[in-house]
């Protein structure tokens, strides 16, 4: 089934102006996606914060700190697909609700834990019973926000990441102070319960009118997803290719940005630290910045793209060329914009170039492509700088990623989209085929 690839690049759409005002209640599916992935993202935070002082009762050496991480995206990778077919068969309301009760039982149960081989059970277990959630989110996302609101809507949903790391950064520590790490767990497993209720009570899969072009029921053979008709989208391999390039230099960097800094120039920890805090702290305002932006400037969502990607390629060469601590921490928001910009389109282009029944499916398929860039990228980085000691080299070997997103990019057909008037209305635009 090819349906996808013909909608969205040769097949004539209904243009959004004739479809009707989307409702008001967009705004709350988007606060409740936002609240929700911004728990997620405290408790996959939470353990980089208590992992010393728990390691002290678990008795885990330096070397071990950093499995119970790497068990729970293990978890989160493998079912980032099956996670996506979940959201598609039985509606996003419905996976979240799951996905965030579960995980919050489980991140209860975590905190419970006595000895390494438990922990790593408990945690490969939230890792798969979360890999429904962002399919769920940007598919419910899709359904309520009409195409000329995407961008905006998900650069203001995406700063759940940064806020998420922001709150569990500057209130588990205190809270530890009072609790310890395992009451740190049992807050966040009943957060996430109270969460996921929360969720499952307000949440609504469908708008009471629609809001984007469905397709038509005599042209689209069957319903269910496959991998076969996602194979078949040529805008969502390419899409999900270009983004394991992308995702190469973001989770690379901030895999290796610390590191490097502190062995190529012998800078201390903490202002390396603060070089890291300006770049991150940057995407709460790029995100919703460069959404906004992308729904009111002409053109595609893949010229938008190559031209984020391209800039991330430049910005790492630059910032590897810097030999001043005062010229990094100078440079860091310009990198912070490379590093994260992108990111928005990614995530908000992936329903454009889905079937609209199988947003989920589709999403999982393109996650999991860029959750593997972090997989690859930190062991490359490492040989290149363990062999040669050089930031620019280190960073450059980052830098191909990106440029292989932009050369990715170029398969992908598509119209150019609407741009907004002052209303939130679609105005004319170029609806050539590209």
């Amino acid at each position: 089934m090819d349906t996808t690839e013909s909608t969205t690049s040769t097949t004539p759409q209904p243009a959004e102006t004739t479809l009707p005002r989307p409702s008001g209640y967009r705004w709350m599916i988007l606060f409740l996606c936002w609240l929700a992935f911004t728990v997620i993202y405290v408790n996959r935070t939470a353990w980089s914060v208590v992992a010393v002082s728990a390691s002290h009762s678990l008795r885990l050496s330096v070397a071990e700190l950093g499995i119970f991480a790497t068990a729970m995206s293990i978890g989160y990778v493998v079912t980032n697909i099956p996670g996506g077919v979940v959201a598609d068969l039985i509606g996003g309301r419905t996976a979240v609700g799951i996905s965030l009760v579960a995980a919050g039982i489980l991140t209860f149960v975590f905190g419970t834990v006595t000895n390494l081989a438990l922990g790593v059970v408990v945690q490969v277990l939230i890792g798969l019973v979360s890999g429904a959630d962002v399919a769920s989110f940007t598919k419910l996302l899709s359904r309520w926000f009409p195409l000329r609101e995407r961008g905006t809507a998900f650069g203001l949903y995406i700063t759940s990441t940064a806020v998420g790391g922001v709150l569990a950064n500057a209130t588990i520590p205190s809270l530890m102070a009072k609790l310890s790490w395992n009451g740190v767990y049992f807050v966040l497993g009943l957060l996430s319960v109270a969460t996921g209720i929360l969720c499952w009570t307000f949440l609504r899969n469908e708008p009471p009118r629609e809001v984007a072009p469905m397709p038509e029921p005599a042209k689209s053979r069957g319903s269910r997803p496959s991998v076969a008709m996602i194979l078949k989208n040529r805008n969502l391999i390419s899409l999900s290719a270009a983004g394991f390039g992308m995702q190469w230099g973001t989770l690379g960097f901030l895999a290796w940005g610390n590191s490097l800094m502190v062995k190529a120039f012998g800078l201390p920890t903490g202002k390396a630290a603060l070089v890291m805090v300006v770049v991150s702290t940057t995407a709460i305002g790029i995100k919703p910045l460069v959404g906004f932006l992308s729904d009111r400037v002409r053109g595609t969502r893949k010229t938008h793209l190559m031209v984020l990607s391209g800039y991330f390629v430049l910005i790492l060469i630059v910032f590897g060329l810097l030999h001043s601590y005062t010229a990094m921490l100078a440079f860091a928001p310009l990198l912070g914009v490379g590093v994260y910009g992108y990111t928005v389109l990614t995530n908000s282009t992936v329903p454009q170039y889905a079937d609209p029944r199988h947003v989920g499916s589709a999403f999982g398929f393109a996650n999991t492509s860029w959750q593997l860039g972090g997989v690859f990228a930190p062991i490359a980085v490492g040989a290149v700088f363990g062999a040669t000691g050089s930031l620019l080299l280190a960073l450059s070997v980052l830098a191909i990623g990106p440029l292989l997103g932009v050369i990715l990019l170029l398969p992908i057909r598509e119209k150019p989209e609407p741009v907004a008037d002052g209303h939130g209305f679609a105005g004319s635009g170029n609806h050539a085929i590209e």
